[in-house]
């Protein structure tokens, strides 16, 4: 289990793979030495639209689950403004939920979004939230839009049992 402020593996890993969607965006970052690559969706993509309105509906259930013992970690992915008046989509490990606010840690480099780093602790409103995840061993709970990603970047794509919550 990992303690407040520990970023898991399979976030680095999910990180490493698919850093964050680029909505609105006709030329998305390329992939350059070290970074790892950047998807671009476009903001009208039905198939992440349905999907982020999956996890929203079903953040419940990342609620009841997300501080269980023996998980290897616990993510949310947030749609934050960039500096290009678009919309990235970060992974943050969350260390407190009260309410409509969620405490977490900045899990990823942003590529466009100004004054945010990796490991930077924010709160965020639970309206802002674009996905989940849960991962125990190779099964991820949720993971709604990694699944999109998977479908357009299979090259790319997580080595993930994806799974439901009952």
């Amino acid at each position: 289990m990992l303690n407040s402020g520990q970023v898991s593996p399979a976030i680095g890993f999910v990180a490493l793979l698919i850093l964050s969607i680029n909505l609105g965006c006709e030329n998305p970052p390329q992939r350059t030495g070290n970074q790892p690559p950047v998807v671009g969706v476009d903001s009208d993509d039905e198939r992440m639209n349905l999907a982020m309105a999956k996890a929203k509906e079903t953040f419940s259930k990342f609620e009841q689950n997300w501080t269980k013992p023996g998980l290897d970690s616990a993510s949310i992915k947030v749609a934050m403004e960039t500096n290009a008046d678009g919309l990235e989509h970060i992974w943050f490990t969350p260390t407190k939920i009260e309410g409509d606010q969620i405490t977490a840690t900045c899990s990823n480099q942003p590529e466009n979004i100004p004054g945010l780093s990796f490991g930077d602790v924010r709160t965020i409103d639970r309206s802002k939230i674009s996905d989940w995840m849960i991962m125990e061993g190779s099964k991820c709970y949720g993971g709604y839009t990694i699944r999109v990603l998977a479908e357009i970047d299979p090259d790319n794509a997580p080595p993930f049992q994806f799974a439901e919550f009952p």
